[in-house]
């Protein structure tokens, strides 16, 4: 999963990605989260003197804003061995694809330690807050978020339930894009948003009347389509050409459970291409 996608901007995301769109209240509930934790470790004798005063430091706040997306930490809800094996494979090609991709945000963290309903998640951050997506972002974004399914695919021939909320998340970010953006060649530059707000990885749930005609939904379901199955083809092909580096990748995450995302860069550069001319960036 990403929060690409913690799957949450536009702010979306992402599987599991950590740009998430916070209000002020959000924001304070994940900084009162930390202070809470600061607190409970003073308690348990686990702190330094400058944690004593329930003031949250940056480890407390990020725990927080895990606990804020994910929930809690499920200790209990261990994983089968090929489970475990499975999930590595999953969030390796959601983190690959994040780096090999030019305009995907850079990942922060990668997991698959299970929290709440997911079983792991690649954490994405944005380099700065933007207010527009081109449609290079949106084609990255889509490829990331079935770079999850795509290393299952190249890994073990075959998908698996873990995709169902990745599936669903590109499934609504194509949508827009040939629905409401413009984006598509087929149906042309018209736009069918809702007049309620939204942001980019939601649909519009008040379309109960479609302002538009069947033909034109088979265009975008077409379209759609289109979109979805070329990103994955996309992400199955620099997933192959970087074989070495999923395999590494899984392997890593199988032994640590949680890195950084400059592990993640760090194998791509040991990594010879297996091919050029994929549009790859590492």
């Amino acid at each position: 999963m990403t929060i690409f996608l913690l799957w949450l901007l536009i702010p979306i995301m992402f599987t599991g990605s950590a740009a998430t769109p916070y209000s002020y209240s959000d924001f304070v509930t994940k900084v009162s989260a930390g202070q809470v934790k600061a607190v409970t470790i003073d308690d348990q004798g686990a702190v330094s003197g400058d944690l004593k005063d329930g003031a949250s430091d940056a480890h407390d706040l990020d725990a927080a804003r895990d606990r804020v997306l994910l929930g809690r930490r499920e200790t209990s809800n261990a994983l089968l061995p090929q489970e475990r094996h499975a999930v590595a494979v999953h969030e390796s090609g959601h983190a690959l694809l994040a780096t090999l991709c030019e305009h995907a945000d850079p990942v922060a963290k990668v997991t698959i330690l299970p929290a709440g309903l997911t079983l792991g998640v690649t954490e994405q951050l944005p380099e700065a807050e933007r207010h527009l997506y081109s449609e290079s972002y949106l084609a990255d974004l889509l490829a990331v978020r079935l770079g999850g399914r795509a290393a299952e695919l190249v890994v073990f021939g075959e998908g698996s339930t873990g995709a169902a909320n990745d599936l669903a998340a590109a499934t609504q970010i194509a949508t827009r894009m040939v629905r409401d953006f413009g984006l598509s060649p087929a149906l042309g530059p018209v736009g069918y948003s809702s007049a309620t707000p939204q942001y980019l990885g939601e649909d519009a749930e008040n379309f109960q009347r479609k302002p538009y005609s069947e033909r034109t939904q088979k265009i975008i379901d077409e379209e759609v389509a289109r979109l979805l199955s070329g990103a994955e083809k996309r992400a199955i092909d620099l997933l192959r050409a970087h074989r070495g580096a999923l395999d590494r990748l899984a392997a890593i995450m199988v032994e640590h459970e949680t890195i950084a995302g400059d592990v993640v860069g760090s194998v791509l550069q040991a990594e010879r291409p297996a091919a050029t001319g994929l549009g790859v960036t590492a």
